[in-house]
């Protein structure tokens, strides 16, 4: 008479279904991932760097995207004009709502992303930066608005797709 041995063969769907289980609730407690970090330099750090922030800060909160967006000038200094205000504030957009800062190659170092405006391009730090062409702010506001406007939608479509992906710790820029 043949004993009965127990052996242990498994489907292909039996383990998976088996590491699913034993994975699902260690996968679920894995920290969530930082969210892309956005660097915005434009060489005042009053006008573009500045509106693209909050223009960016805002759509992105309004997409449910999470983003840290900062920005920089690499001489900083006040350039918004009375009627650039005047226009800022009817569409509720304030770049004085975080403290001016100048730019330090520290700060690309620590971001995702990295846009620079106009000359600042130029800055030390800023070789590898994005650099985004935006008419100025002061004189064409209402083409500037739109060409910024163009430039975070392509910035917000990339920003979801990142939100897909898994976790890294470095991100090109």
């Amino acid at each position: 008479m043949k004993r009965w041995k127990p052996t242990l063969e498994l489907s292909r769907r039996s383990l998976a279904i088996g590491l699913a289980l034993f994975a699902g609730p260690a996968a679920a407690k894995a920290p969530p991932c930082a969210p892309t970090s956005v660097l915005f330099v434009c060489p005042a750090g009053t006008v573009k760097s500045a509106i693209a922030r909050e223009t960016l800060k805002r759509r992105a909160a309004r997409a449910g995207v999470a983003v840290r967006v900062a920005s920089r000038g690499v001489h900083p200094e006040d350039h918004v004009s009375p009627a650039l205000k005047a226009s800022l504030l009817a569409d509720g957009i304030d770049p004085a709502a975080e403290p001016l800062r100048a730019f330090e190659p520290q700060d690309a170092a620590g971001a995702d992303i990295v846009i620079a405006f106009d000359e600042a391009a130029k800055a030390p730090g800023l070789e590898g930066a994005r650099i985004w062409d935006v008419p100025s702010l002061n004189s064409r506001y209402p083409e500037a608005k739109a060409a910024l406007a163009s430039k975070i939608d392509d910035l917000l479509a990339e920003l979801r797709v990142r939100e897909g992906r898994p976790c890294r710790n470095s991100s090109p820029r």
